[in-house]
């Protein structure tokens, strides 16, 4: 029998269920959100689970009514302010000492933010491959370090928690009130979700794609949620439930005119206090010139990078101009004395075939113009810009540009047989543009399924673009910009020619997904 936790009458939930999940929460600003995640911690803290909460609005400070966790960073109810200086520090104490951390955020610049994440969760991440013992990172506002479309060293870091933590007793806990902007592939690898009302469009068709029901389904009971309650799916089971309310201060409450009054917080003890501060000893705040010197230390350690991958690139050009390719030289009849055959002939008629050609005439002759000798056929030079390239072969590619096309067709293959079968014929047919009439008729789809249900998240991801012209809808593909925009930030390592090969190799994979049923 396990250890259950107290989240709500309608479900049975125990603490082993939740080691190395990922857990998301979503829903509007009002809908329960936060107070389901304050919750959960305070399950969490009760059976001693570690734990360490991002917190950027400055909300669970409020844990410490009950239970002794740590708050560091700036802004109320911290207890120690830090930067990410003594970030490995805090993730050490954290992990090894079973001590719960919450990191407040609220008063730190975008710039200093990222910097302390980087530098907490890859400590984190490090420590739970040695230790592997369970621990969770629950992080508000999530749009923010993980959205959608866009790569940042602080997204792939928190997306490897996420989805590759549990081999190392990692899990997380992803909150939101914009689930359209989560990255795609932590949700699709949520093991757990609890999914609260949402009123955007979009963020409607992402439930939507979560839960197994028909749209307008969803869409009728999600908004019909009320406040507490929320849609609880975890695998096959898929049930409404109410969570209860949090036991402890929720400093992120909605204002109103009643006083209400903050009330005495636990202290951790002054060990660990102590051991921070000790921690930070040395590693104080650095000055401008601390800075300046830092950067320019790692401005010279990339030129010289560059100046490496010059010199190879440089190498391998000069290698390419000296290759050479012999060719047996064939043998071909005299051009030359073919040519003065014929023109032999044209000016005697009569003469005996393989008899001495007489000179030409100025006056009464017709001259055919010969060809000049061809050129020497035994050695043929091959500049580098005309050297045989693998355009069709994704493999010369780096292994994260594969393991990105990978992605992209692997979310393209889980939308509907009609939406990519309008896909590939769009962009098989690329750069034309065509009107829903045309594509209806090439793709055996009635026109009224096509309006109604148009592919819409083709066209948010950039694939397609939908515009009117004289009166009507036309689609056409844009495989080129999004190509340029989703792997534009593995540049400069990859050159223009690789950019064309990508979106030759995409266009090729996209065209076949279209065939599939």
């Amino acid at each position: 029998m396990g250890i259950p936790l107290s989240i709500s009458s309608d479900l049975d939930l125990e603490l082993e269920d939740i080691i190395g999940q990922c857990v998301a929460i979503l829903g509007i600003r009002g809908s329960g959100k936060s107070n389901t995640a304050g919750v959960i911690f305070e399950e969490l803290l009760r059976n001693n689970y570690p734990l360490s909460i991002i917190d950027i609005d400055g909300e669970y400070f409020g844990l410490k009514e009950k239970y002794e966790v740590l708050v560091v960073g700036r802004g109320e109810g911290v207890e120690i302010e830090v930067d990410e200086t003594c970030a490995e520090e805090i993730a050490q104490i954290s992990m090894e000492k079973n001590v719960p951390v919450v990191v407040d955020l609220s008063g730190f610049l975008s710039d200093e933010r990222t910097a302390f994440l980087q530098e907490y969760l890859g400590a984190l991440w490090n420590l739970a491959g040695k230790l592997r013992h369970p621990y969770i990172i629950g992080i508000e506002e999530a749009h923010e370090f993980i959205p959608q479309g866009v790569k940042t060293e602080l997204k792939e870091l928190i997306a490897r928690v996420a989805l590759r933590g549990r081999k190392r007793g990692l899990g997380a806990i992803v909150i939101s009130q914009r689930s359209a902007k989560v990255d795609k592939d932590v949700l699709s690898q949520a093991g757990m979700l609890f999914l609260h009302r949402v009123v955007h469009e979009v963020d409607m068709r992402v439930y939507s794609e979560l839960l197994p029901w028909r749209k307008a389904e969803t869409k009728e009971i999600i908004t019909a949620l009320s406040t507490g309650e929320c849609v609880y799916l975890n695998g096959d089971n898929v049930i409404p439930i109410y969570v209860r309310e949090r036991e402890t201060f929720h400093a992120g409450f909605t204002p109103s005119l009643e006083v209400v009054v903050t009330p005495e917080l636990k202290q951790v003890s002054q060990a660990i206090i102590e051991a921070i501060e000790h921690a930070k000893q040395g590693k104080g705040k650095k000055t401008r010139i601390d800075q300046l010197e830092e950067q320019l230390a790692h401005l010279e350690s990339e030129a010289m990078k560059k100046d490496e991958t010059i010199a190879r690139l440089e190498g391998i050009a000069r290698t390419l101009g000296y290759i050479k390719i012999e060719v047996p030289q064939p043998s071909y009849p005299d051009v030359q004395n073919i040519s003065k055959a014929i023109v032999h002939s044209v000016e005697h008629p009569g003469s005996a075939s393989g008899r001495s050609p007489a000179p030409s005439r100025a006056v009464g002759t017709v001259a055919t113009k010969v060809a000049p000798p061809a050129a020497p056929l035994g050695v043929i030079d091959i500049e580098p810009s005309t050297a045989p390239t693998e355009a069709d072969d994704p493999m010369v590619l780096p292994d994260a540009v594969i393991r990105h096309i990978e992605r992209i067709v692997k979310r393209v293959s889980r939308k509907s047989i009609l939406h990519r079968r309008i896909l590939s014929f769009v962009v098989g047919h690329a750069p034309l543009a065509y009107s829903v009439d045309q594509i209806a008729a090439w793709t055996n789809c009635a026109r009224g399924v096509i309006d109604n249900d148009p592919p819409r998240d083709f066209l948010e991801m950039g694939l397609l673009v939908r515009e009117r012209r004289s009166g009507k809808m036309h689609y056409h593909s844009n495989l080129k910009e999004y190509v340029a925009r989703e792997f534009g930030l593995f540049q400069p390592d990859l050159g223009i020619s690789d950019l064309h090969r990508i979106m030759r190799h995409l266009q090729a994979r996209l065209v076949l997904l279209g065939e599939e049923q």
